[in-house]
């Protein structure tokens, strides 16, 4: 979508510092007078099955933020665990903001649903605030909401506090434009991520099958085969073994400290999370721990040079997160540190190995029926790995760098333009919804009926005319990505 946008022609200071001038016809509001009611959530008691495993949403601060609409949640409750607390359903097309850990993460709620403490549902009065609008101006809103959180063991924003909040009403007929314009923008935006996502995905594809074939036929492109005794790798190089990698290697398990103990916190050490693993090598943590954090807490002392392997996480769906360490660190829970034998297995091959044998490898090791994706430590550990001799390891390594480094700078440069794409719509929603520019007289091109009717809907989506419009699961997961 190429437009271009100018400011409205008459301003006006309404005295908001974090809000600026906005155009003479818009009113500027306390959040609490734009909607119906602001809910809190609350959490039924963990020790009673009969609250738990149900089929109503209950979504917490995890569960928001990854897509526009929200429509499931990582745990579920009964009808008994909602009466059993104060949380209460909301309608679909509430607004649902965290409001700590952390503080201004937003969707739209795709159906009836509760929250947990950790979110507020804002619930839009239909005569002065349409969801999307809403939407958009509360994701825009976030580091200024995140200013008004207190609190000593977290920031948190309260409801007063929210409720409180001046924010920017246009007219609602000029909010459903800019809820038009926006959505449109966005799922433009979208769907040139998820094409350049796909560019990513198949320069990856062909950089495995150049190291797939490195690490399990070596470096001559006709080398002499020998049945490797097991059922994969079948055969390998003559002059290679196989071996059983818990035979070649020694595993460390992570934790997390106690968050209420300041004195584990804010260390020299780099504590790594899956969240850290973007890349082949890890020169440091967004997390650091102290001493006293190992010493008390039984974390491991990860010596520099290892392999880290994310062994629980979402992204398990697709990869194996796998690093080399440059520095001493240590581990959560969620990941696995491999002290290879140096006299016997190098480092850099096995995490080749892992990268160019990634579906063989989860079809092995992923755990079945799990609720968070995870690999099951007995079945990496009994792997078996082809082990050539370590001279040739180190130079299927050195090869396979030089051969892969134009396919990670490719995947480098798209992955930048993927920023960028986001940062443009970053920077116009928030020029939008403020008023900084004007989108009045865009013309906007046709979206398919299934996009109108996901993004659109009608102002709160409150009445049962209003619900009709809302999205269908199927609608929310074709559309909702990126």
């Amino acid at each position: 979508m190429s437009v271009k946008l100018r400011p409205y022609t008459e301003y006006k200071d309404p005295g908001v510092p974090w809000l600026g001038r906005v155009p003479s016809d818009w009113d500027v509001v306390r959040l609490k007078h734009a909607s119906d009611q602001i809910v809190c959530g609350a959490t039924p008691a963990s020790s009673a099955a009969e609250n738990w495993d149900g089929d109503i949403v209950w979504a917490t601060p995890a569960d928001v933020g990854k897509s526009r609409w929200l429509r499931d949640s990582q745990r579920q409750i009964t009808d008994a665990g909602l009466a059993s607390c104060s949380a209460r359903l909301v309608p679909r097309g509430s607004i649902i903001l965290t409001c700590r850990a952390p503080i201004g993460g937003v969707a739209l709620a795709a159906m009836p649903l509760c929250t947990s403490q950790g979110c507020k549902s804002i619930i839009p009065n239909a005569s002065r605030l349409h969801s999307v609008f809403g939407f958009y101006l509360m994701g825009a809103m976030k580091h200024h909401l995140q200013s008004l959180g207190s609190g000593t063991t977290f920031p948190e924003i309260s409801t007063d506090v929210l409720a409180g909040t001046e924010i920017p009403i246009p007219p609602l007929h000029m909010q459903r434009q800019i809820a038009a314009f926006l959505t449109r923008v966005d799922l433009t935006v979208r769907r040139l991520i998820r094409a350049k996502r796909r560019q990513i995905e198949l320069l990856n594809e062909q950089k495995q099958v150049i190291i797939n074939w490195a690490v399990t036929r070596g470096l001559d492109p006709n080398p002499r085969l020998k049945p490797s005794g097991v059922e994969w790798p079948a055969s390998i190089p003559s002059h290679w073994q196989v071996k059983r990698l818990k035979n070649l290697a020694r595993f460390l398990s992570g934790g997390t400290p106690s968050t209420s103990s300041q004195e584990f916190w804010n260390g020299s050490i780099p504590w790594v999370s899956p969240k850290d693993m973007k890349g082949p090598c890890i020169l440091d943590a967004q997390d650091h721990v102290t001493e006293l954090a190992l010493a008390e807490r039984a974390l491991p002392r990860v010596p520099s040079g290892s392999m880290l392997i994310v062994v629980r996480s979402g992204i398990l769906r697709r990869q194996i997160p796998v690093a080399i360490t440059d520095c001493e660190t240590t581990i959560n829970q969620d990941m696995k540190a491999v002290i290879c034998d140096h006299h016997r297995l190098v480092p850099e091959f096995l995490m080749m190995f892992i990268v160019g044998n990634q579906r063989a490898l989860l079809s092995i090791w992923r755990k079945h029926g799990a609720t968070v994706e995870s690999l099951e430590l007995d079945w990496i550990r009994d792997t078996y790995v082809p082990v050539p001799p370590m001279e040739e390891q180190h130079s299927i390594v050195q090869e396979l760098l030089d051969r892969t480094k134009a396919f990670d700078s490719a995947s480098a440069l798209i992955g930048k333009q993927i920023s960028l794409l986001r940062e443009y719509r970053t920077r116009l929603i928030a020029d939008v919804v403020t008023g900084k520019l004007d989108v009045r007289d865009v013309e906007l091109p046709d979206l398919e009926d299934a996009d109108i009717a996901y993004d659109l809907g009608d102002s709160g989506f409150n009445s049962d005319t209003d619900q009709d419009d809302l999205p269908d699961a199927e609608e929310v997961e074709a559309n909702d990505e990126d």
